[in-house]
């Protein structure tokens, strides 16, 4: 069982504009449980794009991602469980931290879950 598979991935910037951009095309992979990988490549070339398809940022254009065998975007159910399961850590930090103190950054996602305020806490302080 692969932890992330993509089939025929593509991702395509304002597609059927003028602006249209091919960022990602057609990606085949297979990514093991206790693989590691790196993905690397010039500035602009998709990388981050790609990334960004694991845990449900981006819906492909065209072709499929799968995490532990399941179509992410089979049913809102699996793409939520996956975003509950996947995080991502973007290149610039000043662009995903928005809260005044670090406290209140971390538990932005226990927020969103539902949680209540002793569970976050407790998850915050760990």
């Amino acid at each position: 069982m692969s932890a992330v598979k993509t089939e025929n991935l593509t991702y395509i910037y304002s597609a059927g504009t003028p602006f249209e951009k091919i960022a990602v095309n057609n990606v085949n992979l297979e990514i093991e449980k206790g693989e590691f990988v790196g993905v690397i490549g010039h500035t602009g070339s998709g990388k981050s794009t790609l990334i960004q398809h694991f845990n449900g940022l981006l819906k492909p254009t065209s072709g499929k991602v799968f995490i532990d065998d399941n179509d992410i975007w089979q049913s809102k159910e699996i793409t939520r469980r996956t975003r509950f399961k996947a995080g991502l850590v973007f290149q610039y930090p000043e662009y995903q931290l928005f809260e005044d103190t670090v406290f209140k950054d971390i538990a932005f996602g226990p927020s969103n879950m539902g949680l209540d305020e002793e569970e976050i806490k407790e998850r915050v302080l760990v």
